[in-house]
This record gives structure tokens, sequence and C-alpha cells, in this order.
């Protein structure tokens, strides 16, 4: 599970790291921290969809992780994302990562601007 953080006003987004998918629970509690730590006005989480917008098998787990985390008090977007693994794999390239590290955090990092509208 990929984290990365953002800035509304500016539209910077950092990839913050991976951290280990247990369940939604677990997940959300995580984000929750996380959030709560960084003063987050809100969470955003990926909705796989195809390129027509179709909905995949992974959408009923981004939907149940995002009730999870509104438990928590926090508003939750879901934003649509479609190929963002296959950006993050080429950033990953660009800043040198190792052939297959994990790109999560920058799959998030992808999400998140595409979420404020500021999308390279």
């Amino acid at each position: 599970m990929g984290l990365a953080v953002g800035d509304g006003g500016t539209g910077v987004v950092t990839p913050l790291g991976v951290e280990r998918y247990a369940g939604a629970e677990e997940a959300a509690a995580r984000i929750a921290e996380i959030a709560r730590r960084r003063g987050a006005g809100a969470v955003v989480v990926g909705l796989p969809v195809l390129a027509d917008g179709t909905r995949t098998g992974g959408c009923t787990r981004s939907e149940k992780l995002a009730r999870a985390i509104a438990a928590h008090g926090f508003e939750v977007h879901l934003q649509p994302e479609y190929l963002t693994t296959d950006e993050a794999r080429r950033r990953a390239r660009e800043r040198g990562r190792p052939p297959g590290e994990p790109v999560d955090d920058l799959a998030a990092q992808v999400i998140l601007e595409e979420f404020l509208g500021g999308a390279p």
C-alpha cells in the first residue's frame, strides 16, 4: 500500500513510503494515524478502473478501505485510477530505483496529483 501526502494549495505531492496491507481495518488505522500526525484534512483512496471507467475487482477493496478510514473521522475521496502503476514504474526508473523494488508510493503520488488536478 503506497502512501503520499499533498498540499491542495500548491499541488505539490510527496511520496511517503510503502506499508504492508493486512486488511482494511489495520490499513485504515495506520492511514488515520499518519493523517492525524500530518494534519491532513482528507484522505484519497485510489479506485482501480479500466480505461473506460468500468469497475475492476479491486474497487470493492478500495471502497471497503475508504469506509474504514471514514470510520476514523476522516473525509475520504475515491479517485479513479488507471495505469498509475505504469507511470510509477516510469518515475522509479527515472529516479534510479532498482527494478523489482515496490513503486506503490509513487503510484500513490500519481493518484493524489490527479485528484488535486496537478498531474505533470
